[in-house]
């Protein structure tokens, strides 16, 4: 009997169209010995047993279908799977690969409901997920196991200064330019460079948008580089990201706008490439990720840690599954290795 894997996509969160572009991707490659149960989550909540075409997902047109069933995932291990509410069946599932990017999904949210289901889950545990996605928490542990970054502050809404104090405190900290991102988003979302009192006030306010707590952290003149991370910290090699705009935004990610990404990096000598690789692992490690994830640096006149995320892009072109093709291993033999490393483990 093969092994049944529900697969989730879409979500509550502003990643919810990366989500979708991943997981076309994952569908359309993954191998065909799985019994695929496809479930997609609607930006209010709703979760769908969705049975059509893989086609109407990528552009977010699945829910146009006739061919979806409301459900939920059962927190009862007795269950080992979806109620659904239509018929009141129980479909029973082996494991839960989440394509879920950003809040609701990478945050340790459907890993804790995983948990407590007893299932199997394609993702880092809750503890790990919860820490990664929030910036102030990464970095206060990638520093203390020693792990070089940028210079940061944190701001919460209900409690920051008026802004003139605030943008004077945090020129003198960390100057200009600088940047300012929400601490628990992706996708570059809420994330801008500030140049400017102006851009200050008005960068500041996109980025509370989206989250109640922000950071701000120093320029790092440099390209972005990283890797993927796997299992017990097997890496793929080192990507080098060039773009021609000031930052590596949404539309340079997954639009290819002004971007040539090259596997193995361009520009960093072997023994940068061996720093990214080793501050990556150990990264990886501290904040006890034991699935995938993908670690991502600012290489200048040093390797600059800037952030890890656990449930990365997987679109036909995103840096992780990049990062272990250029070491031979195929999109399916990827999807294939972390199946089989959370079934072993689960």
């Amino acid at each position: 009997m093969s092994t049944k894997i529900a697969v989730l996509f879409g979500g509550q969160s502003h990643e919810h169209p990366v989500s979708c572009m991943s997981v076309t991707s994952v569908l359309n490659n993954i191998d065909e010995k799985y019994d695929i149960y496809m479930v997609g989550i609607t930006l209010d909540g709703t979760w769908y047993h969705y049975s059509d075409s893989v086609d109407l997902i990528e552009n977010d047109r699945w829910l146009e279908s006739e061919l979806r069933e409301e459900v939920v995932l059962s927190p009862s291990p007795a269950h080992h799977g979806f109620i659904n509410l239509e018929t009141n069946r129980i479909d029973r599932i082996d494991i839960v690969l989440p394509m879920l990017h950003g809040r609701n999904g990478e945050d340790g949210s459907v890993q804790g409901l995983c948990q407590l289901a007893g299932i199997p889950c394609v993702s880092c545990d809750l503890t790990a997920s919860a820490i990664a996605m929030d910036k102030e928490f990464t970095h206060i542990i990638a520093e203390s196991y020693g792990v070089p970054m940028a210079k940061y502050r944190v701001a919460r809404r209900n409690s920051h200064p008026d802004y003139p104090d605030m943008y004077r405190d945090i020129v003198n900290d960390l100057g200009l330019p600088c940047y300012v991102k929400p601490s628990k988003e992706g996708s570059s979302f809420g994330a801008h460079k500030i140049n400017s009192y102006d851009d200050f006030v008005r960068y500041t306010e996109d980025a509370f948008s989206y989250d109640e707590k922000i950071l701000f952290e120093e320029f790092i003149s440099g390209t972005e580089v990283g890797c993927g991370v796997m299992g017990d910290g097997e890496c793929g090699l080192v990507y080098e990201v060039v773009v021609e705009t000031e930052m590596y935004g949404y539309a340079e990610k997954y639009d290819g706008f002004k971007t040539n990404i090259y596997v193995p990096a361009k520009n960093l000598n072997q023994q940068q490439m061996d720093e990214v690789t080793r501050l990556s692992q150990l990264v990886y490690k501290a904040l006890g990720c034991t699935v995938l994830g993908r670690a991502d640096f600012f290489a200048s006149d040093r390797i600059i840690f800037n952030e890890i995320n656990l449930i990365p892009g997987f679109t036909s072109h995103s840096l992780f599954p990049a990062t272990f093709k250029a070491k031979g291993m195929s999109y399916k033999e990827l999807l294939n290795n972390l199946i089989e490393l959370t079934l072993k483990e689960g």
